[in-house]
Protein backbone atom coordinates (compact mmCIF):
# COMPACT_ATOMS: atom_id res chain seq x y z
CA UNK A 1 0.00 0.00 0.00
CA UNK A 2 1.44 3.43 -1.11
CA UNK A 3 0.74 6.67 0.63
CA UNK A 4 -1.18 7.82 -2.16
CA UNK A 5 -3.53 5.28 -0.98
CA UNK A 6 -2.90 5.69 2.73
CA UNK A 7 -4.04 9.45 2.40
CA UNK A 8 -7.13 8.53 0.33
CA UNK A 9 -7.92 5.86 2.97
CA UNK A 10 -7.01 8.89 5.61
CA UNK A 11 -9.64 10.89 3.38
CA UNK A 12 -12.26 8.36 3.47
CA UNK A 13 -12.51 7.81 7.09
CA UNK A 14 -12.21 11.55 8.28
CA UNK A 15 -15.48 12.09 5.84
CA UNK A 16 -17.14 9.65 7.41
CA UNK A 17 -16.54 9.66 11.43
CA UNK A 18 -15.17 13.77 11.58
CA UNK A 19 -12.59 14.24 14.60
CA UNK A 20 -12.73 10.49 15.25
CA UNK A 21 -10.74 9.12 12.53
CA UNK A 22 -7.80 8.63 14.00
CA UNK A 23 -8.64 6.92 16.48
CA UNK A 24 -10.75 4.49 14.46
CA UNK A 25 -7.82 3.67 12.64
CA UNK A 26 -5.78 2.86 15.65
CA UNK A 27 -8.35 0.46 16.47
CA UNK A 28 -8.36 -1.11 12.83
CA UNK A 29 -4.86 -1.13 12.72
CA UNK A 30 -4.14 -2.87 15.84
CA UNK A 31 -6.88 -5.16 16.03
CA UNK A 32 -4.82 -8.18 14.67
CA UNK A 33 -2.44 -7.77 16.88
CA UNK A 34 -4.87 -6.99 20.53
CA UNK A 35 -6.92 -10.01 19.53
CA UNK A 36 -5.53 -13.40 18.85
CA UNK A 37 -7.19 -17.53 19.14
CA UNK A 38 -10.19 -15.89 20.77
CA UNK A 39 -8.65 -14.31 23.47
CA UNK A 40 -8.74 -10.52 24.22
CA UNK A 41 -5.65 -9.79 26.28
CA UNK A 42 -2.85 -10.52 24.27
CA UNK A 43 1.10 -9.81 24.52
CA UNK A 44 0.58 -6.27 22.95
CA UNK A 45 -2.20 -3.60 24.15
CA UNK A 46 -3.16 -0.93 22.63
CA UNK A 47 -5.98 1.62 23.54
CA UNK A 48 -6.21 4.48 21.56
CA UNK A 49 -9.59 5.16 23.14
CA UNK A 50 -9.03 5.42 26.71
CA UNK A 51 -12.31 4.36 28.09
CA UNK A 52 -14.23 5.62 31.43
CA UNK A 53 -11.96 6.02 34.82
CA UNK A 54 -10.18 8.00 36.58
CA UNK A 55 -9.04 11.00 35.48
CA UNK A 56 -7.74 11.51 31.66
CA UNK A 57 -6.56 14.89 32.59
CA UNK A 58 -4.29 13.72 35.46
CA UNK A 59 -0.75 13.17 34.02
CA UNK A 60 1.10 10.08 33.37
CA UNK A 61 -1.91 8.19 34.02
CA UNK A 62 -3.01 5.12 31.84
CA UNK A 63 -6.61 4.05 30.12
CA UNK A 64 -8.46 1.84 32.36
CA UNK A 65 -8.81 -0.74 30.07
CA UNK A 66 -5.09 -1.72 30.75
CA UNK A 67 -6.70 -2.24 34.14
CA UNK A 68 -9.77 -4.25 33.32
CA UNK A 69 -7.75 -6.41 31.01
CA UNK A 70 -5.55 -7.71 33.15
CA UNK A 71 -8.09 -7.84 35.77
CA UNK A 72 -10.08 -10.00 33.89
CA UNK A 73 -7.59 -12.25 33.11
CA UNK A 74 -6.93 -12.93 36.61
CA UNK A 75 -10.40 -13.51 37.51
CA UNK A 76 -11.19 -15.84 34.37
CA UNK A 77 -8.02 -17.89 35.37
CA UNK A 78 -9.52 -18.29 39.20
CA UNK A 79 -12.76 -19.45 37.58
CA UNK A 80 -10.77 -21.86 35.45
CA UNK A 81 -9.31 -23.78 38.12
CA UNK A 82 -12.58 -23.56 39.96
CA UNK A 83 -11.39 -21.24 42.31
CA UNK A 84 -13.78 -18.94 44.49
CA UNK A 85 -13.27 -15.19 43.94
CA UNK A 86 -16.12 -13.82 46.35
CA UNK A 87 -12.81 -12.59 48.23
CA UNK A 88 -10.94 -11.10 45.13
CA UNK A 89 -8.91 -7.84 45.94
CA UNK A 90 -6.88 -5.28 43.43
CA UNK A 91 -4.79 -3.32 45.37
CA UNK A 92 -3.03 -0.21 43.60
CA UNK A 93 -0.57 1.08 45.95
CA UNK A 94 -0.14 4.36 43.68
CA UNK A 95 -3.57 4.98 42.37
CA UNK A 96 -3.38 8.56 41.33
CA UNK A 97 -6.50 10.00 39.89
CA UNK A 98 -8.65 6.48 40.40
CA UNK A 99 -8.48 4.39 37.69
CA UNK A 100 -8.24 1.03 39.21
CA UNK A 101 -11.18 1.40 40.81
CA UNK A 102 -13.09 1.78 37.70
CA UNK A 103 -12.14 -1.26 36.55
CA UNK A 104 -12.47 -2.85 40.17
CA UNK A 105 -15.86 -1.50 39.82
CA UNK A 106 -16.60 -2.77 36.31
CA UNK A 107 -16.12 -6.02 37.70
CA UNK A 108 -17.63 -6.20 40.99
CA UNK A 109 -14.56 -6.71 42.93
CA UNK A 110 -13.10 -4.91 46.09
CA UNK A 111 -10.23 -2.60 45.36
CA UNK A 112 -8.01 -0.85 47.91
CA UNK A 113 -6.05 2.38 46.77
CA UNK A 114 -3.21 4.06 48.45
CA UNK A 115 -1.58 7.10 47.21
CA UNK A 116 1.36 9.57 48.84
CA UNK A 117 -0.77 12.14 47.81
CA UNK A 118 -2.55 13.67 51.46
CA UNK A 119 -5.98 14.05 49.20
CA UNK A 120 -6.17 11.45 46.59
CA UNK A 121 -9.46 10.92 44.40
CA UNK A 122 -10.05 7.65 46.08
CA UNK A 123 -9.03 5.25 48.94
CA UNK A 124 -6.07 6.10 51.42
CA UNK A 125 -4.00 8.94 51.36
CA UNK A 126 -0.77 9.92 52.69
CA UNK A 127 0.52 6.52 52.25
CA UNK A 128 3.86 6.26 51.83
CA UNK A 129 5.31 3.48 49.91
CA UNK A 130 8.84 3.37 51.31
CA UNK A 131 8.28 4.01 54.64
CA UNK A 132 4.68 2.41 55.46
CA UNK A 133 3.25 -1.44 55.53
CA UNK A 134 0.91 -2.36 53.62
CA UNK A 135 -1.57 -3.48 55.80
CA UNK A 136 -4.10 -5.21 53.29
CA UNK A 137 -3.04 -8.71 51.40
CA UNK A 138 -3.82 -9.17 47.84
CA UNK A 139 -5.16 -11.30 44.41
CA UNK A 140 -3.79 -8.36 41.95
CA UNK A 141 -1.58 -5.45 43.13
CA UNK A 142 -1.67 -3.19 39.89
CA UNK A 143 1.60 -0.90 40.21
CA UNK A 144 2.47 1.82 37.79
CA UNK A 145 4.94 4.11 39.22
CA UNK A 146 6.56 6.81 38.41
CA UNK A 147 8.87 6.94 35.32
CA UNK A 148 11.97 8.41 37.14
CA UNK A 149 11.50 12.44 37.34
CA UNK A 150 9.88 12.24 33.92
CA UNK A 151 6.36 13.87 35.77
CA UNK A 152 7.18 15.28 38.94
CA UNK A 153 4.39 14.77 41.05
CA UNK A 154 4.14 16.20 44.69
CA UNK A 155 4.40 20.29 44.09
CA UNK A 156 3.43 19.67 40.56
CA UNK A 157 0.48 17.94 40.55
CA UNK A 158 0.05 17.96 43.81
CA UNK A 159 0.82 19.32 47.30
CA UNK A 160 3.99 20.15 48.33
CA UNK A 161 7.45 18.37 47.41
CA UNK A 162 8.05 15.23 48.96
CA UNK A 163 10.98 13.83 49.92
CA UNK A 164 9.80 9.73 49.83
CA UNK A 165 8.39 11.09 46.18
CA UNK A 166 9.77 8.16 43.46
CA UNK A 167 9.71 11.09 40.79
CA UNK A 168 11.53 13.29 42.96
CA UNK A 169 14.95 10.91 43.50
CA UNK A 170 18.03 12.34 43.07
CA UNK A 171 19.16 10.27 40.12
CA UNK A 172 18.05 7.18 38.31
CA UNK A 173 19.92 4.82 40.72
CA UNK A 174 18.36 6.48 43.78
CA UNK A 175 15.11 5.64 41.89
CA UNK A 176 15.41 2.25 41.05
CA UNK A 177 16.89 1.15 44.32
CA UNK A 178 13.54 2.93 45.79
CA UNK A 179 11.53 1.30 42.58
CA UNK A 180 13.14 -2.45 43.68
CA UNK A 181 12.40 -1.78 47.31
CA UNK A 182 8.47 -1.27 46.78
CA UNK A 183 8.67 -4.41 44.16
CA UNK A 184 9.59 -6.17 46.84
CA UNK A 185 7.15 -4.95 49.28
CA UNK A 186 3.94 -5.34 46.77
CA UNK A 187 5.12 -9.14 45.97
CA UNK A 188 4.94 -9.96 49.71
CA UNK A 189 1.21 -8.58 50.16
CA UNK A 190 -0.15 -10.75 47.36
CA UNK A 191 -1.85 -14.21 48.41
CA UNK A 192 -0.70 -17.13 47.16
CA UNK A 193 -1.63 -17.47 43.55
CA UNK A 194 -1.62 -14.12 43.61
CA UNK A 195 -0.32 -11.79 40.74
CA UNK A 196 1.71 -8.23 40.72
CA UNK A 197 1.43 -6.24 37.08
CA UNK A 198 3.61 -3.67 36.86
CA UNK A 199 3.55 -1.03 34.62
CA UNK A 200 6.66 0.75 33.50
CA UNK A 201 7.87 2.69 30.28
CA UNK A 202 11.81 3.64 28.88
CA UNK A 203 12.77 6.84 29.21
CA UNK A 204 15.39 9.57 27.71
CA UNK A 205 17.49 11.86 30.43
CA UNK A 206 20.01 14.05 29.28
CA UNK A 207 20.53 11.96 26.12
CA UNK A 208 20.82 8.45 27.73
CA UNK A 209 18.21 5.97 27.34
CA UNK A 210 16.77 3.87 30.23
CA UNK A 211 14.60 0.85 30.08
CA UNK A 212 12.75 0.12 33.40
CA UNK A 213 11.26 -3.00 32.60
CA UNK A 214 14.76 -4.20 31.84
CA UNK A 215 16.66 -2.75 34.83
CA UNK A 216 14.11 -3.38 37.82
CA UNK A 217 13.69 -6.73 39.66
CA UNK A 218 11.78 -9.83 38.97
CA UNK A 219 9.77 -12.03 41.82
CA UNK A 220 8.06 -14.91 41.79
CA UNK A 221 7.24 -16.63 38.18
CA UNK A 222 7.75 -14.02 35.17
CA UNK A 223 4.24 -15.58 33.44
CA UNK A 224 3.99 -12.47 30.81
CA UNK A 225 5.67 -9.47 29.40
CA UNK A 226 2.97 -7.43 27.52
CA UNK A 227 4.04 -4.50 24.99
CA UNK A 228 1.60 -1.87 25.28
CA UNK A 229 1.27 0.93 22.67
CA UNK A 230 1.14 4.77 23.60
CA UNK A 231 -1.42 7.06 22.45
CA UNK A 232 -2.44 10.72 23.04
CA UNK A 233 1.12 11.65 24.50
CA UNK A 234 2.22 15.50 25.39
CA UNK A 235 5.31 14.92 23.23
CA UNK A 236 3.32 13.94 19.99
CA UNK A 237 2.77 17.00 18.61
CA UNK A 238 6.53 17.80 19.14
CA UNK A 239 8.96 17.54 16.29
CA UNK A 240 12.76 17.08 16.68
CA UNK A 241 15.84 17.61 14.42
CA UNK A 242 17.87 15.53 15.98
CA UNK A 243 18.38 11.38 14.65
CA UNK A 244 16.53 9.03 17.71
CA UNK A 245 14.25 6.42 18.40
CA UNK A 246 11.01 7.88 19.69
CA UNK A 247 9.42 5.70 22.48
CA UNK A 248 5.88 4.81 21.76
CA UNK A 249 5.61 1.86 24.08
CA UNK A 250 5.12 1.24 27.84
CA UNK A 251 5.44 -2.45 28.94
CA UNK A 252 3.38 -4.83 31.93
CA UNK A 253 5.29 -7.50 33.12
CA UNK A 254 3.16 -9.91 35.30
CA UNK A 255 4.60 -11.84 37.98
CA UNK A 256 3.21 -14.51 40.05
CA UNK A 257 3.28 -15.71 43.59
CA UNK A 258 2.86 -19.64 43.28
CA UNK A 259 4.41 -20.51 47.11
CA UNK A 260 3.41 -19.07 50.06
CA UNK A 261 7.00 -19.11 51.05
CA UNK A 262 9.65 -20.10 48.00
CA UNK A 263 10.17 -17.10 46.00
CA UNK A 264 12.71 -17.23 42.63
CA UNK A 265 14.05 -13.34 41.78
CA UNK A 266 16.27 -12.17 39.20
CA UNK A 267 17.88 -8.81 39.48
CA UNK A 268 19.83 -7.32 36.91
CA UNK A 269 23.80 -6.90 37.70
CA UNK A 270 26.02 -4.37 35.88
CA UNK A 271 29.72 -4.59 35.07
CA UNK A 272 32.63 -3.13 32.78
CA UNK A 273 35.31 -4.65 31.29
CA UNK A 274 38.06 -3.85 28.92
CA UNK A 275 39.11 -5.69 25.90
CA UNK A 276 42.32 -4.06 26.14
CA UNK A 277 43.42 -6.13 29.02
CA UNK A 278 40.97 -8.94 28.94
CA UNK A 279 40.60 -12.32 26.89
CA UNK A 280 37.47 -14.26 26.80
CA UNK A 281 36.73 -17.24 24.70
CA UNK A 282 34.61 -14.84 22.36
CA UNK A 283 37.50 -12.17 21.66
CA UNK A 284 39.22 -13.16 18.59
CA UNK A 285 42.62 -12.27 16.97
CA UNK A 286 41.10 -10.18 14.60
CA UNK A 287 38.44 -8.48 16.26
CA UNK A 288 41.32 -7.38 19.04
CA UNK A 289 43.46 -5.84 16.28
CA UNK A 290 40.93 -4.14 14.68
CA UNK A 291 39.41 -2.29 17.95
CA UNK A 292 43.25 -1.82 18.91
CA UNK A 293 43.40 -0.02 15.39
CA UNK A 294 40.30 1.92 16.17
CA UNK A 295 41.83 3.01 19.46
CA UNK A 296 44.66 5.02 17.33
CA UNK A 297 42.83 6.55 14.89
CA UNK A 298 41.96 3.98 12.25
CA UNK A 299 45.48 3.34 10.98
CA UNK A 300 48.90 2.27 11.90
CA UNK A 301 52.15 0.54 11.51
CA UNK A 302 52.70 -3.93 12.50
CA UNK A 303 55.33 -2.34 15.30
CA UNK A 304 52.49 -0.01 16.74
CA UNK A 305 50.45 -3.35 16.98
CA UNK A 306 52.90 -5.44 18.57
CA UNK A 307 54.15 -2.42 20.74
CA UNK A 308 50.30 -1.86 21.50
CA UNK A 309 49.22 -5.62 21.91
CA UNK A 310 52.69 -7.04 23.73
CA UNK A 311 50.82 -6.92 27.02
CA UNK A 312 47.65 -8.44 26.03
CA UNK A 313 46.50 -11.67 27.79
CA UNK A 314 46.35 -13.32 23.97
CA UNK A 315 49.61 -12.28 23.53
CA UNK A 316 51.22 -13.58 26.79
CA UNK A 317 49.56 -16.74 25.69
CA UNK A 318 51.22 -17.26 22.29
CA UNK A 319 55.02 -16.49 21.89
CA UNK A 320 54.46 -16.16 18.17
CA UNK A 321 52.09 -13.31 18.55
CA UNK A 322 53.81 -11.17 16.39
CA UNK A 323 53.32 -13.82 13.43
CA UNK A 324 49.88 -14.13 14.47
CA UNK A 325 48.82 -10.05 13.84
CA UNK A 326 50.44 -10.39 10.40
CA UNK A 327 48.60 -13.79 9.31
CA UNK A 328 45.48 -11.72 10.73
CA UNK A 329 45.64 -8.46 8.99
CA UNK A 330 46.51 -10.66 5.62
CA UNK A 331 43.26 -13.28 6.32
CA UNK A 332 40.50 -10.06 6.91
CA UNK A 333 41.54 -8.04 3.10
CA UNK A 334 37.63 -6.33 3.47
CA UNK A 335 39.03 -5.13 6.78
CA UNK A 336 42.51 -4.18 6.96
CA UNK A 337 43.92 -1.86 3.95
CA UNK A 338 47.62 -1.99 3.06
CA UNK A 339 49.26 1.51 2.73
CA UNK A 340 52.38 1.36 2.06
CA UNK A 341 54.56 -1.69 3.42
CA UNK A 342 54.04 -2.66 7.19
CA UNK A 343 51.43 -0.01 7.43
CA UNK A 344 47.64 -0.92 7.37
CA UNK A 345 44.51 1.05 7.17
CA UNK A 346 41.00 -0.16 8.28
CA UNK A 347 38.04 -0.23 5.60
CA UNK A 348 35.92 2.42 7.60
CA UNK A 349 36.27 5.27 9.09
CA UNK A 350 36.49 5.70 12.85
CA UNK A 351 34.32 8.35 14.27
Amino acid sequence: MNDLMLHRAAQLLEAEFGPQWRTVADMLGTEGLRKRVGKELTSFMAYPERGAGGNSQWRGNCSPEVVAALLRYCLDDKRYYGKDTSTFTLLDPMSGSGTSKAAADRYQVRSLLYDLNPAPAYGKGNWNALKDEVEDSADLIFFHPPYHNMIQYSGNIWGTPHPDDLSRCENYSDFLEKLNHCIRKFFLALRKGGRLAILVGDMRLHGKFYSMQNDLMRMGDFESFLVKGQFNCVSDNRTYKKPFIPIVTEYALLLKKTDSFIIPFSIRQEGVFSVQNTDILALTWHHLIRMTMESIGGRGALKDLYALLKEHPKAKKNPHYQERIRATLYEHPDEYIPVSKGYFRLSYSVT
